[in-house]
């Protein structure tokens, strides 16, 4: 029996009226619609290709009359995560220059995921670590005391990605003075020597 598919109209008369929804996964849209797995894909797949739809990701996709921010998209492409390091800094007014890579961590595998316009950039963190983070709607961003420490740990005393002079000359193009001391030192405490003695080497003001 062939399948009868939803026309175009009918589409947009279904993202309009979930337009307080600003992503579907594929099995959102699998109960929403009462549609097959299969046929949903091909129906995806015209719209995207019409440019009547986005894919936000593998199997996300975006309401064409709500559409996510980058920030929103960045949560559903590797949970649990949140926004850390250079773009959390930035977002944070730590760090002046523009960050144009959204940097994550996660408990799961590191993982790049490129968009046309964006870099999506997910770093590993053991479970004892993942915390200290807001959840502002549905985007969880860390503190900026947080996403310090995580840059440092993760660039520098775990994956040694940067030298200490290059870690050095990063904080010196940050706000370090709007940060709250006291919070710092006390979330530097659960980290490693390497990332700890960096904090103690800082000069605030």
């Amino acid at each position: 029996m062939e399948e009868v598919y939803l026309k175009v109209d009918e589409w947009l008369t279904f993202f309009k009226k979930y337009r307080q929804k600003k992503l579907f996964s594929l099995s959102d849209l699998v109960v929403l619609t009462g549609e097959s797995t299969s046929s949903l894909s091909v129906q995806l797949s015209r719209l995207n290709r019409a440019s009547m739809l986005h894919r936000a990701a593998r199997n996300w996709y975006e309401n064409p009359f709500n559409t996510p921010s980058i920030e929103e998209i960045a949560m559903v492409l590797r949970p649990p995560s949140y926004l850390s390091m250079e773009y959390a800094l930035y977002k944070n007014d730590i760090l002046s220059q523009q960050i144009h890579l959204v940097t994550l961590v996660t408990t799961q595998l590191p993982y790049t995921y490129k968009r046309t316009s964006h870099i999506f950039e997910f770093h590993q963190m053991k479970k004892a670590l993942f915390w200290g983070y807001q959840t502002q709607g549905t985007i969880n961003i860390a503190d900026a005391e947080k996403a310090l420490l995580d840059l440092i740990y993760l660039r520098y005393a775990r994956n040694k990605e940067l030298t200490k002079q290059q870690i050095h000359s990063l904080l010196d193009n940050m706000y370090l003075e709007e940060l709250d001391h006291n919070k710092l030192q006390k979330y530097a405490q659960s980290f490693d020597s390497r990332t700890e003695k960096i904090i103690h080497e800082i000069e605030f003001f």
